[in-house]
């Protein structure tokens, strides 16, 4: 079975000065292989910080670095899906905020080249393309903010909402333009967080032909911040119910988060939630497709 992960932030967590060297990581090469017969595709976040585009460039230098260290490891970067094989590390490179493309539109170029397809246009914190999910701002996009999304689109790198404001969402929604995704967000309805996305938003990425990668964090599954492998699953069961049956996925946020569902302490555990879709009576289709299949669709829609 195909089994996707569309984001963690594994290359900022191994160069993160707060980790701590004796917590191993939630996404380990062993975790990726410990099925043989099963493919597993995770992508990892070139995550570009909040202190300014000096700063985002060596942040993302040494990112690129520590994903060097993890091909030594025996990890293999692919660039399309169909490219990954069974029983190995594959990964799917990321970008978490487009300052790493420093207001200059031809960065966009480079970072295609070095094989991201996917980018969010902004982390918690304003940039000069938008507006986050956490500021209230009502703006939608700026035009510098389109200029990229265009070239974006045009090296087939899919545009992520996830920490994007509603106003910028429905902007990249309505043009027209190929579809954007959400890498790792949760349904507002079901756990009133601002970074979670309305039933209107999940509607609009569903009738786009846009995809959503449910995110893991306890805190955005449920208001009192307790979660069970089920309560993602709810999440999931939602999103169908909304028309999403080929549009969700799963979206971890592992390494970037500090609390897990029961259950799905790392990515060892994702198995466990492609058994309990299986259990929930989602059906052996349905659940092949919500484990990897409807994120390599999006991907070839681009």
């Amino acid at each position: 079975m195909l089994i996707c992960d569309t984001h963690a932030d594994t290359p900022w967590s191994m160069i993160d000065p707060d980790h701590n060297p004796s917590v191993p990581f939630d996404v380990l090469r062993e975790h990726l292989t410990q099925s043989p017969s099963d493919v597993r595709v995770q992508a990892q976040a070139l995550f570009a910080g909040t202190d300014g585009p000096e700063v985002c460039r060596e942040v993302v230098r040494r990112e690129l670095n520590a994903l060097d260290a993890l091909k030594k490891q025996g990890w293999r970067q692919v660039r399309d899906l169909s490219e990954a094989l069974p029983g190995e590390a594959n990964y799917l490179l990321t970008i978490e905020g487009c300052e790493v493309f420093l207001d200059d539109v031809d960065r966009v170029d480079l970072f295609a080249d070095l094989g991201v397809r996917v980018a969010a246009l902004t982390w918690n914190n304003p940039n000069g393309l938008c507006h986050p999910a956490l500021s209230g701002v009502k703006d939608g996009l700026t035009p510098l903010g389109r200029q990229m999304v265009k070239r974006m689109r045009e090296r087939h790198m899919a545009v992520d909402v996830s920490h994007l404001n509603m106003r910028g969402m429905f902007d990249l929604v309505e043009d027209g333009g190929k579809p954007p995704m959400a890498s790792h967000s949760c349904v507002y309805s079901l756990c009133r967080h601002a970074r979670n996305l309305t039933d209107d938003q999940l509607r609009a990425l569903f009738e786009a032909g846009g995809f959503v990668g449910v995110n893991f964090f306890p805190g955005f599954l449920s208001e009192d911040g307790v979660a069970d492998i089920n309560r993602v699953i709810d999440h999931m069961a939602y999103m169908c119910d909304l028309g999403g049956e080929n549009c969700v996925g799963f979206g971890s946020d592992f390494d970037g988060i500090d609390g897990w569902p029961e259950g799905l302490r790392n990515a060892g555990d994702v198995p466990k939630l492609v058994d309990g879709l299986l259990k929930r009576g989602f059906g052996k289709e349905l659940t092949e497709k919500i484990a990897g299949l409807n994120f390599k669709n999006y991907l070839e829609r681009l």
